[in-house]
């Protein structure tokens, strides 16, 4: 990938709601005593009337900082979790039976949110050694596993590295959070969703939530939406029960998925399996939906034909990059020291060699580690890994560069194939001053067979100047 010296971005969410709630007796009272002023009264009748109109359609909104137990996210991210699990996605089938058992723990849970779970902070592999003594495919903080971990697979041995039993530990110490999140909202201490506490408890600790009352729950780019944005991966569509916003009497608002929503671009699960079947599981279409929602105008710009195609290229690029979404972290460790500039201020607090190419973008750098992490919300300075290690984090920094980064070319990869550039216009963007002009022309060649083959199964033409 193409390195530079990157112009940070930054990210700043503020967001505030008042209601107002009038007394409509005072409010005609005092109407009233200005009877000898009809112009004023005919003017605060009308006064009168809007505002107990805002009221009422204040009243039934759903409210993100209710603590009724109404589950606000579940109508705008991921819904509740709760389902048929898809068995098809779990990467081992020997894991099927102990998710649905660890389920089983407590209400709050279900297989696919420890499935989504366990995707955000392992990727499902189980000899992770993650920071802070995390160990095991679902990466519970090491004093929490002294608490709740068992040799639940009857194997003589309690050990995080076990599959089985990291999976049963998860889930007590979610149920034991849950509760304590649960008291919190009994107590008036907190606002919002259990299921939203429980996982920002999870990542920031209980006491965190205790002292700001719930507030975090709300940042999109934060660990309890990476979490939820991945339920629908692990779920079959076969409902196990009413959610949360049904039994409530709320109706969830249609939401459209990037990927796949009519009259937009179109790339099915399906679709996606067939391209890549042989993928790492790192690269989840959960993950990619993920992604896009983060960025909206990518595949959202143009006409169908525009969409399709720039998920084609992205996609086709990517492919070439990662060596067909089989790589996560770049394969010649000897390179792995070169990537740390020490005169940016900030310096490589995660150590010289922390910085090499990850993900599908081959993300490379401390610089453009920086600058994708303050983009998406992500401290990827201070941890790189997750680029290599969570399948969102991995498809958003791809996508920061393809929206954002020039890279050696006149332009950002999405304006080249948005506009008049063409497929040829992204490799020049993402690795043109090796590539282009002759420089290797099998590479070329190669991304360009990758794009053909995906806008084939998407249905549309490549367009014009697909090379450079």
């Amino acid at each position: 990938m193409a390195a530079g010296k990157l112009r940070k971005a930054a990210q700043a969410h503020d967001a505030t709601k008042s209601i107002l709630q009038p007394n409509a007796t005072n409010i005609f009272l005092a109407i009233v005593s200005l009877i000898g002023f009809w112009p004023v009264v005919a003017l605060a009748m009308i006064l009168l009337i809007v505002i107990i109109a805002i009221t009422g359609n204040a009243a039934s909104s759903p409210n993100p900082f209710s603590s009724s137990g109404s589950d606000y996210m579940s109508t705008t991210v991921g819904g509740d979790g709760k389902g048929t699990l898809a068995e098809d996605k779990i990467p081992d089938k020997n894991l099927v039976k102990p998710l649905k058992d660890a389920a089983k723990e407590c209400d709050l849970l279900s297989p696919a949110i420890l499935a989504a779970q366990i995707e955000v902070e392992s990727g499902f592999r189980a000899d992770k050694e993650g920071p802070d003594g995390k160990k095991g495919i679902s990466q519970v903080p090491a004093k929490a596993f002294e608490k709740f971990g068992k040799d639940d697979d009857n194997n003589g041995k309690v050990s995080a590295l076990d599959a089985e039993d990291s999976i049963f530990a998860q889930a007590r110490y979610l149920c034991s959070l849950a509760k304590e999140v649960q008291q919190l909202l009994d107590d008036k201490k907190a606002i919002g969703d259990k299921l939203t506490l429980t996982l920002l408890a999870w990542e920031k600790g209980i006491d965190y939530v205790k002292e700001a009352g719930g507030a975090g729950q709300f940042d999109l780019s934060g660990y309890p939406f990476r979490v939820r944005s991945m339920f629908a991966n692990y779920l079959s569509g076969e409902s196990a029960g009413p959610s949360s916003a049904a039994s409530s009497g709320s109706s969830a608002p249609d939401l459209e998925d990037p990927l796949a929503a009519a009259g937009s671009a179109r790339l099915s699960a399906k679709q996606f399996d067939e391209l890549f079947p042989a993928r790492d599981p790192l690269y989840t279409y959960a993950g990619l939906q993920a992604a896009m929602a983060k960025f909206p105008a990518f595949a959202g710009t143009g006409d169908d034909t525009v969409r399709k195609r720039e998920i084609a290229a992205f996609l086709a690029n990517l492919d070439h990059e990662s060596g067909g979404f089989k790589y996560t972290e770049e394969v010649n460790t000897a390179n792995w020291g070169n990537y740390c500039d020490a005169a940016q201020p900030y310096g490589c607090p995660a150590g010289q060699t922390a910085y090499h190419g990850r993900g599908p973008i081959q993300l490379s750098w401390n610089n453009n580690y920086k600058a994708a992490g303050d983009a998406i919300g992500v401290d990827l300075l201070n941890e790189p890994d997750k680029v290599s290690t969570e399948s969102a984090v991995a498809w958003q920094t791809a996508m920061w560069f393809w929206m954002t980064q020039s890279g050696a070319g006149p332009m950002p990869a999405h304006a080249a194939i948005t506009g008049t550039a063409g497929f040829g216009g992204t490799i020049r963007s993402i690795n043109g001053s090796l590539e282009c002009n002759g420089g290797n022309p099998a590479q070329v060649e190669n991304r360009i067979a990758s794009y053909r083959a995906i806008t084939k199964k998407l249905g549309v033409e490549p367009g014009d100047n697909i090379s450079c």
